[in-house]
């Protein structure tokens, strides 16, 4: 630690993480960052963190790193959204993450993910089929979006004719989570979260006099034991119907705009669907990660990359810079839909934050991305993609496409 370049030592990176221009067009500060200064002092004291070492060190060493949970929550205004901050395991740290994690991961039991194989090829099927008759569209309204907001509906037996209500207040929750969030934005959040509070609240009410085998039952079954309150029951469902689709949605659309402007691996990855989804999947996770950024916090002063991190620091860990790390991922900046060790790749983050559904996300991913270029040929933009705004979460409003038949 004595031979660690000091704060005061250190240039100050002059970047706002929080600005347009970064969230638009990050990449190639990463990859000058991943060469020169891995660890970057912000203007406001922050530190931009790059290198896929240091970011996986910081996800997964649970002594010296944990959760700004205070400075995330000071930021939501007081209501539904700050109740479900306090309340939202992917905000947590332990003892209450333990508690939620233990709970929620009864959801993503292996035997439950492999029952929805079917489920999810289904609904392919059927979205393909509905494509195919216009042979144009927008890709996230057709098919990236209601694929896997139609599956977690069926986890949490929740009618799909509410998606409306589910994509709109997620969306909207998720932007009050963004650093560049504003007032209106955290307005709308707010009222999104207690939208979402009632309606859910209501259907555990109803649930519990007659449980299922659905995810809502699972958790009301599991309660007590879990030293669960009903609230958290809730905001517990609210966190799953959040994160089992917004991820994927963006996972499914982040992977075909990969494809459309990489031809020759669009190619390769026609040429055998069935043996290269899998592989792909994990390559479209590490090229272009819906998860952009996570935060974490220094415990005590922390040595990153030859730079001494203060404690009490606030961190941003760049997971796109990390999954485009030389020193991990050869020609890093290339796609290659058959690359070995595309799953290294720190897109569902580490250790005990590892994402509780990324199982899930990768079994449509894969039957998705199989079936897409098993059935449908010839994609094309017809008007450029409408990006969302936001640091953390990456991913498209719109990707208008044509496309032919097989």
């Amino acid at each position: 630690m004595s031979e660690a370049v000091r704060p005061e030592d250190q240039p100050v990176l002059d970047v706002d993480p929080a600005s347009e221009a970064f969230r638009h067009n990050a990449m190639p500060i990463f990859q000058r960052l991943l060469r020169e200064q891995p660890v970057a002092r912000l203007p406001d004291g922050r530190y931009l963190i790059c290198s896929h070492q240091d970011v996986s060190t910081a996800l997964s060493d649970h002594d010296n790193y944990r959760r700004p949970t205070e400075w995330s929550n000071a930021r939501k205004p007081e209501g539904p959204f700050r109740e479900f901050g306090l309340n939202n395991m992917i905000g947590m740290n332990p003892p209450d993450h333990t508690r939620f994690r233990k709970a929620i991961m009864r959801a993503f039991a292996p035997q439950r993910v492999a029952a929805l194989e079917a489920l999810i090829a289904d609904v392919t099927d059927e979205l393909i089929d509905g494509m195919q008759e216009t042979g144009r569209g927008d890709f996230i309204e057709d098919f990236a979006l209601p694929l896997p907001i139609t599956v977690i509906c069926a986890m949490l037996d929740i009618p799909v004719e509410d998606r409306g209500l589910f994509s709109s207040g997620t969306a909207a929750m998720l932007a009050g989570l963004e650093i560049s969030t504003n007032r209106e934005e955290l307005e709308r959040a707010s009222a999104a979260a207690g939208e979402l509070y009632t309606y859910l609240h209501d259907i555990a009410r109803k649930r519990e006099r007659s449980l299922g085998d659905d995810l809502i039952s699972l958790l009301i079954q599991h309660e007590k034991a879990d030293n669960l309150s009903r609230d958290e029951v809730v905001w517990a469902a609210i966190t799953l119907l959040i994160a089992g689709h917004e991820t994927t949605t963006h996972l499914i659309g982040n992977g075909l705009l990969a494809l459309i402007r990489n031809p020759e691996e669009m190619a390769r990855l026609a040429a055998d669907p069935a043996g290269l989804a899998e592989g792909a999947t994990e390559e479209f996770l590490r090229y272009d990660p819906t998860l952009y950024v996570l935060f974490r916090q220094a415990v005590q002063d922390v040595e990153m990359s030859g730079v001494l991190v203060p404690k009490d620091s606030l961190l941003i860990l760049s997971i796109a810079a990390a999954n485009r790390d030389p020193a991990v991922f050869e020609d890093p900046d290339r796609l290659d839909v058959t690359r070995a060790n595309a799953r290294q790749h720190l897109t569902f983050a580490a250790g005990r934050h590892l994402c509780a559904g990324h199982a899930v996300a990768r079994l449509e991913g894969r039957i998705a991305f199989q079936k897409l270029l098993e059935r449908l040929q010839g994609f094309e933009l017809t008007a450029e993609p409408v990006p969302r705004n936001g640091l953390m979460f990456k991913g498209y409003l719109s990707i208008p496409i044509s496309f032919g038949s097989h």
